[in-house]
């Protein structure tokens, strides 16, 4: 038993000093190489990233010196670039930073200019711009390697693009020296345009070129319809437009024939003609004809046939282009319709331009007076809250077009006459009846103080201030008032907006020419309908207006100014074409002034 028990320890010991040796381990350990190995791999990453950071910095800093070295340089050719002076000037303020290409080639930037490109409906596809974007868009994919000339005529490209969108399309300059032409015969024609005020350098660097082109896009004066109608109208144009009509007298309700079915298609290619129904009674009255004294039912091609649905359809014509309401179609009617959908577009995409030359104030209540529609529009909160008849300036006195604000009213106002006038009217119709001025309640002043001296008009000899090679070496030292009364030719009302033009809104005498559809028949200021209701709007917000006491006052002749605490501007604009947001309808005007022939020829 000593012997096994002596064995069995003897084999124990020898176990023990003959073993590895036994390693505790910590369980965290592992934990611990894994972290220092993630560690390991950040820095790396991060290095990596250092690097690729510093390899990109001296790629652009190369890129930049290459920009600079040609734009400074003495034998640097711009080839096919305009605006040398411009792209000189940019890149040099912003230290010749590229704007369209990186190390890598290409940002995404230009791929958003061609997009905002391709989606303006106002550019022509023969226009400079369209033609650009072709150019650069087949250039880019065959020649990447030309970066440097890519950017500066993508650079180029999108300044004609922002100018096209903010400026317009129509030569301002061109179109100026033809009103001045105008003027030296004698016709008074003034247009001011108002720049929008925009940093074109800024809105270059701006990083989203979508929402540049959005904010600078005007929103006013229904520059948006008229982009919808636009659409419409090169819809018409690809289904093949319309014919022109043939010559004929007059046709009206009743009539029949070839010309009547010309008529109804050409109606409905524009989407003036619907479909409608017809009573029965009313579709047998229009098919009744005589045949050897005795009444009798003809059947009639119903399409040939001017019934009363295609009366309205003229009606509808006749409105959307500011005709006379009768549904007939007579010479002036026919002539309108004769005009062709491509005339047609280019008259919208003339006004588009038009509209590019107004402010872009957003004010909470403004005056429109568009001189082609004969109509004053009272806006407030976006919302048209009135309209009225107005009468304009004729054909030689044109209401100029211009914005101010009207800062003051006047009841029962003094007609202090132009110089103009009084030198192309007065001083003639004096020298043929010296009784006029006496006629027409004129008075003669010392000066523009109405309670200046008054001259007697039969101590004056009026030859001598005359037209004519005898006549006319005296200049008429004088000035002529006509004071309240009946006669007045500013009747009771007037609404002033100082200006250079000297023209204002303002009541009148003459009551009866609002009932005629053309009113071009004033020398150059706007006579208003109804008045009285444009004062008591302007007596909604404004305290000093005390409708109650002006009506007192207008009752009698005594002068009294109202000063208006809160001003609001008035647009005098000339727009041939509109968009009638309450009928959803596309509409016309007279180019009473003969402007869209002249800024046609003016791009």
């Amino acid at each position: 038993m000593k012997v096994n028990r002596l064995l069995t320890a003897t084999v124990f010991f020898s176990i023990i000093l003959y073993a590895e040796p036994i390693k505790l381990t910590n369980p965290f350990d592992s934990l611990t190489i894994e972290r220092e190995s993630k560690i390991d791999n950040n820095s790396s990453i991060a290095e990596q990233k250092l690097e690729d950071e510093n390899n990109s910095t001296i790629r652009l800093q190369k890129l930049k010196s290459e920009l600079k070295n040609r734009l400074t340089s003495k034998n640097f050719i711009f080839k096919g670039i305009r605006h040398k002076k411009f792209l000189k000037r940019f890149y040099r303020q912003n230290s010749y930073t590229p704007l369209w290409i990186t190390d890598n080639g290409f940002n995404g930037k230009y791929s958003s200019l061609f997009s905002e490109i391709e989606s303006d409906i106002t550019l022509n596809s023969n226009s400079k711009i369209y033609k650009e974007y072709n150019y650069l868009t087949k250039y880019i994919k065959e020649k990447k390697e030309d970066r440097l000339h890519i950017e500066l005529k993508l650079t180029e490209l999108y300044l004609d693009f922002l100018k096209h969108t903010l400026y317009g399309d129509i030569h301002w300059k061109n179109f100026s020296r033809k009103l001045k032409a105008m003027r030296k015969k004698g016709v008074a024609a003034r247009w001011l345009r108002y720049s929008p005020q925009y940093n074109l350098s800024e809105l270059l660097l701006q990083p989203d070129i979508s929402e540049t082109m959005e904010e600078i896009t005007p929103k006013r004066f229904g520059y948006t319809g008229l982009l919808k109608a636009l659409i419409k109208l090169r819809t018409i144009k690809e289904d093949g437009g319309w014919e022109t009509l043939p010559d004929f007298k007059k046709l009206e309700l009743g009539d029949s024939g070839l010309n009547v079915l010309k008529l109804r298609e050409r109606l409905t290619a524009s989407k003036d003609l619907v479909v409608c129904q017809i009573p029965l009674e009313k579709l047998f009255e229009s098919e009744s004809t005589e045949t050897e004294g005795v009444e009798s039912k003809v059947k009639i091609q119903p399409q040939a046939q001017f019934d009363i649905c295609l009366e309205d359809a003229v009606k509808k014509f006749q409105k959307r282009h500011g005709l006379v309401e009768d549904g007939i179609v007579g010479k002036g009617t026919r002539r309108v319709l004769n005009h062709s959908v491509e005339s047609k577009i280019e008259t919208v995409l003339l006004n588009l331009n038009r509209i590019k030359w107004l402010p872009r104030d957003e004010d909470e209540r403004y005056l429109i007076a568009n001189i082609p529609e004969y109509m004053l529009h009272y806006i407030e909160g976006g919302i048209e809250k009135k309209k009225l008849k107005i009468i304009v300036g004729d054909r030689k006195h044109h209401t100029p077009i211009f914005t101010e604000k009207i800062s003051y009213i006047v009841l029962n106002p003094y007609w202090k006459v132009p110089e103009g006038i009084v030198k192309r009217e007065i001083i003639p119709a004096m020298i043929r009846n010296p009784n006029y001025l006496r006629k027409e309640g004129l008075e003669i002043h010392t000066t523009w103080y109405e309670r200046s001296p008054k001259i007697n008009p039969y101590n004056l000899y009026w030859p001598e201030y005359g037209y004519g090679y005898e006549f006319g070496r005296v200049k008429f030292p004088y000035r002529i008032m006509q004071p309240p009364g009946p006669k007045n030719a500013l009747g009771k009302i007037k609404f002033k907006f100082p200006n250079r033009f000297d023209v204002y809104l303002h009541d009148t005498p003459s009551r009866g020419l609002f009932k005629k559809t053309h009113r071009a028949f004033s020398h150059g200021c706007v006579r208003l309908d109804e008045p009285h209701s444009l004062l008591e709007t302007f007596a909604l917000f404004n305290d000093s207006i005390n409708m109650k006491k002006s009506n007192t006052i207008l009752k009698g002749k005594r002068k009294v100014q109202l000063n208006i605490k809160n001003k609001i501007p008035i647009y005098l604009i000339y727009l041939t074409a509109g968009y009638n947001i309450e009928s959803d309808e596309l509409e016309f005007r007279n180019d009473i002034y003969r402007y869209d022939k002249m800024q046609k020829s003016s791009k």
